[in-house]
């Protein structure tokens, strides 16, 4: 908690979210009500930035990995709009190895053009965290529906992966762990397979 709380400073945005992300490993309730208010200075603050986003995502997946799953639905419905989606696909493709150069900042995370990245590793590494009793799973299926959304080829050839994707889909529609929100991404995600199906 300790590097967390005193990376305030620009230079320490990336260790300070590393910090605040680990915390949500660990149940003590005085961490969790550190995470609590992380939330809560983090949510009030306008998303714009793409720093100020990142913190509102790292304390609510902290908090979702404590249990308290609600401020990743409240994250995932701030954060539907595009500049939001560009800066978390771009924050995916960063941290599952995408892209090829090393970051040192938030800046490639407000690039509007994703062509640096193909989206396949992504793609794969998401579909197989569609899983209903994943605290993350507002967030990674959220993640996979702008995915197809920017890069529908990524349905277009038949694949293990998107096998796995329909699926992921079945499963989590047989059971009661979507929202409003999550239902509307599976009929969005199912009707781009019925496309690529074509």
């Amino acid at each position: 908690m300790t590097v967390a709380e005193r990376g305030v400073r620009p230079g320490e945005a990336l260790l300070r979210r590393q910090a605040v992300y680990l915390l949500g490993f660990d149940q003590r309730t005085r961490v969790i009500a550190w995470l609590r208010g992380e939330w809560n200075s983090a949510s009030r603050r306008p998303i714009a930035d793409v720093t100020k986003l990142l913190e509102a995502r790292s304390a609510s997946v902290a908090l979702a990995s404590t249990g308290d799953g609600a401020h990743l639905h409240d994250f995932v419905a701030r954060s539907n709009d595009t500049r939001a989606e560009l800066a978390n696909l771009n924050y995916w493709a960063h941290w599952i190895g995408e892209l090829g150069d090393d970051q040192t900042d938030d800046t490639f995370m407000a690039a509007d053009d994703t062509r640096a990245w193909s989206g396949v590793r992504l793609f794969q590494h998401l579909v197989n965290r569609l899983d209903p009793s994943s605290t993350h799973l507002p967030l990674n299926l959220h993640t996979v529906h702008s995915l197809v959304a920017s890069r529908p080829t990524l349905l277009r050839e038949r694949s293990a992966s998107r096998d796995a994707l329909a699926g992921a889909l079945d499963i989590l529609t047989s059971g009661d762990v979507l929202t409003g929100d999550g239902r509307n991404q599976v009929t969005g995600l199912r009707y781009a397979l019925r496309l690529a199906a074509r």
